[in-house]
């Protein structure tokens, strides 16, 4: 009878010890899925990759131009059909140097090689 109570006493031990790692894992879960811990961890992730890294640098230059071309076409007026063209040309401004930027990196390289 003793052999069974030692057992069962080391069986609930083990339970407890489960229990705790059960919560401790738990926590670690719950706080991953914390949408602040998402993006930071998102944000690190691009920080750390290079090619992702360029990739939002050039995004975020293609689209400050854009900006800074359809403040230029549009200005201050109220006409509806130019804030409209506005809009495209900023897309279009926008794709154009995003596309671009790698190339003019690409011909930078060549050319500090070349020197």
């Amino acid at each position: 009878m003793h052999d069974l109570e030692a057992r069962i006493l080391k069986l609930e031990q083990v339970q407890a010890q489960q229990l705790v790692e059960l919560k401790a894992s738990a926590a670690g879960i719950l706080d991953s899925i914390n949408p602040s811990n998402m993006l930071k961890s998102a944000l690190k992730d691009v920080v750390q990759s290079p090619g992702l890294r360029n990739t939002v640098i050039n995004t975020a230059i293609g689209i400050g131009a854009g900006l800074l071309g359809e403040k230029l076409y549009v200005g201050n007026s109220k006409n509806i059909f130019k804030r409209i063209s506005g809009s495209a040309v900023q897309f279009l401004i926008a794709n154009f140097v995003r596309k671009k930027i790698p190339e003019l990196q690409k011909n930078d390289l060549q050319h500090n090689h070349e020197n």
